[in-house]
C-alpha cells in the first residue's frame, strides 16, 4: 500500500518535471529574444509587496524540491501531522492535488502562449492558450500552488504561503494598468471576456 506521504511526494516530483518541461525551454527562448519582443511588467510598489511574493515563491519551491528528497532518503516527512489517520489524509491530499494540477495545466498553457507571443517581432497581446482561460496564468499557477500545497503535504504550517497571494493580486493589477496603457481598448475587451484568476463562462450570442 502506498502511503499518503509517498503519494504527495510522487506528485511533487511529477509536478516539478512537468513544470520544467514546459517552462525551461520557453524561459531560455525568452532570454534569447529579450529586447526583440518584450511584455510590459511593472515593478513592485513596496519592499513588503515584493517580499510577500518572492519569499512565498521561494518557500513553495524549496519545499517542493526538498520534501521528496528527505522522504525518500530518510523515510521521514517534514512539517507533517503524522497522527492523522491515512483514510482522513487521502481525501485532503487529493483535494490539494486537484487544485495544484489545475494551476499547473493553466500555467503551462500560459507559458506556451507567452512563447508563441515572443515568436513575433511586434507588440501583440497574448490571449491564446492559458491566457484564454485566465488573464494571468503564471500567477494563477502560484496562487493555486500556495492554496493546494498545505493540503497535499498535510501541513498546516504551509498555510503561511497564503501571505503571498495578496502580493500576486496587487502585482497583477499593476501589470494590467500597464497593459491598458499599451493595448488600450483591446485589453479592456479582453478583460470583459477572460477573468483575472477565475474562469469565466462565455455567454453565447
Amino acid at each position: 500500500m502506498v502511503l499518503v506521504s509517498d503519494l504527495s511526494n510522487y506528485f511533487f516530483i511529477t509536478y516539478l518535471c512537468v513544470y520544467v518541461i514546459f517552462h525551461v525551454p520557453f524561459d531560455i527562448y525568452m532570454l534569447i529574444r529579450k529586447g526583440k519582443a518584450s511584455y510590459p511588467t511593472p515593478k513592485f510598489r513596496s519592499t513588503l509587496e515584493g517580499l510577500s511574493v518572492v519569499l512565498s515563491s521561494f518557500i513553495f519551491w524549496f519545499y517542493m524540491i526538498l520534501s521528496p528528497i528527505i522522504v525518500f532518503s530518510s523515510g521521514k516527512n517534514i512539517f507533517v501531522l503524522e497522527d492523522i489517520p491515512e483514510e482522513i489524509k487521502l481525501p485532503i491530499t487529493i483535494v490539494g492535488i486537484v487544485i495544484m494540477s489545475i494551476g499547473l495545466i493553466v500555467g503551462c498553457l500560459g507559458r506556451i502562449g507567452r512563447g508563441v507571443y515572443l515568436a513575433r517581432n511586434e507588440a501583440k497581446l497574448a490571449t491564446n492558450w492559458g491566457h484564454a482561460l485566465v488573464r494571468h496564468p503564471s500567477y494563477f499557477l502560484y496562487i493555486t500552488g500556495f492554496i493546494g500545497i498545505p493540503f497535499v503535504a498535510i501541513s498546516p504550517y504551509l498555510f503561511i504561503l497564503l501571505l503571498g497571494i495578496p502580493g500576486y493580486m496587487i502585482t497583477s493589477r499593476l501589470e494590467e494598468g500597464v497593459l491598458i496603457e499599451t493595448f488600450g481598448d483591446e485589453y479592456k475587451d479582453y478583460q470583459e471576456k477572460v477573468g483575472r484568476f477565475v474562469f469565466k463562462i462565455r455567454k453565447k450570442k
